[in-house]
């Protein structure tokens, strides 16, 4: 199988991230990128989901006050 020397990896990407600043910046977003695009997508749909259940809880709210009050006009 394969033997990782992690210390003689990390001391590369160092060595190229000293040499070549804007081009690891680069590879580092490009490879970043996918995963903010999912986060930014998962944040608009947990958004929607919980405008939607505010909606829900806003109009039942409502539901129960009006039947609330059209009990205390037949009651009287």
């Amino acid at each position: 199988m394969f033997d990782w020397d992690w210390q003689k990896l990390f001391e590369d990407v160092v060595v190229f991230a000293g040499n070549n600043p804007w081009q690891f910046v680069y590879y580092v977003m490009l490879c970043l990128s996918p995963f903010f695009a999912i986060s930014g997508y998962l944040s608009w749909q947990l958004a929607k989901q919980i405008e939607s259940k505010e909606k829900d809880k806003k109009r039942k709210s409502r539901r129960e006050a009006n039947m609330a009050k059209a009990r205390r006009q037949k009651a009287d």
